[in-house]
């Protein structure tokens, strides 16, 4: 069966996870990893592999912003990795499948100040119908191009997996709707409400300690710890299953512009209520007992 959302021929991706099965072993060996916000692990990295790497690839932004420049006043970590590529002829990729349409309508890369020499754009690109977007540089993207007769071109564009019209037609009306409503200043705004009710409802039940939410607003997240101060997936289990109780589904975090005032008022009487049976747990030093199914396990695994 192909899962048209989400295919592993993206094997580069998949071959950096723990789920390496069915992926080429040179491609895994091919595909090279270092750190979000440490400019050293990537210096690292090309230093150990001169002239061998065709491209960086990573998100804008993670579960924060990312840090200030090491060498230039005013810019972030982002520039510095745009300058390292520079320096060695390696292509700077920016993923904004998620950031994109969040961050700022034109992307993290306009948030940040950045033009990376491709990216990629999904998701809410379309409110969730099946578009996507690569988009660079003149001088990269018209290697595909077939305006220049009797050029040899790269392969990049195939009508198999296009869009349909519908697609088409929900990522225009969808930035119609953007613009229109100030979408992107709205989830803003609500995710530093959200994430402020979050941490203050956990002060109030004395467990501040062992639940923490942040993140960029507009795509917060929240953290679950144990009785021994280590991220906890059983507790992490254990709110959303009490959340779900009280009718507010949120294993993670994913703004919407639906969500307003009276959203946040439900959110804000399912955490007193979550945080009750959350503090008990973490009186008693355990979930057992108060767990009903079994503990969330993370996608990328290789042991089930």
């Amino acid at each position: 069966m192909l899962n048209t959302r989400f295919c592993s021929y993206d094997d580069w991706f998949i071959g950096s996870t723990p789920i390496k099965k069915g992926i080429p072993e040179d491609t895994i060996k091919q595909t090279k990893m270092f750190s979000y916000n440490d400019i050293n692990s990537l210096k690292e990295l090309i230093e150990q592999n001169p002239d061998q790497l065709a491209c960086v690839v990573l998100e804008p932004s993670t579960m924060d912003h990312p840090a200030a420049s090491v060498d230039v006043e005013g810019e972030t970590y982002l520039h510095d990795v745009q300058r390292l590529c520079k320096k060695h002829g390696i292509v700077f990729i920016l993923d904004e499948m998620i950031t994109g349409f969040r961050w700022h309508i034109k992307g993290a890369q306009h948030y940040y100040n950045i033009q990376p020499d491709l990216c990629t754009f999904g998701k809410a690109m379309a409110n969730g119908f099946s578009v996507a977007a690569v988009a660079g540089k003149r001088e990269i993207m018209q290697l595909g191009s077939i305006e220049f007769a009797g050029s040899e071109r790269l392969f990049l564009l195939s009508t198999t997996h296009g869009a349909e019209m519908c697609g088409l037609g929900a990522f225009v009306k969808t930035v119609e709707y953007i613009q229109k409503n100030n979408t992107i200043e709205h989830l803003w705004n609500y995710g530093q409400k959200l994430i402020d009710l979050m941490n203050r409802k956990a002060k109030e039940a004395g467990i501040e300690s062992y639940f923490q939410a942040g993140g960029v607003p507009c795509s917060p997240w929240y953290m679950t710890y144990g009785p021994d101060g280590q991220a906890d997936l059983a507790f992490r289990t254990l709110f959303s299953q009490e959340m779900l109780k009280n009718s507010v589904l949120i294993p993670w975090i994913a703004l919407s512009h639906s969500h307003d005032e009276k959203e946040l008022a439900l959110t804000e009487k399912a955490l007193e209520a979550a945080f009750k049976v959350y503090k008990k747990a973490i009186d008693a030093g355990s979930t057992q007992g108060y767990l009903q199914g079994d503990v969330i396990k993370p996608v990328f695994r290789s042991i089930n």
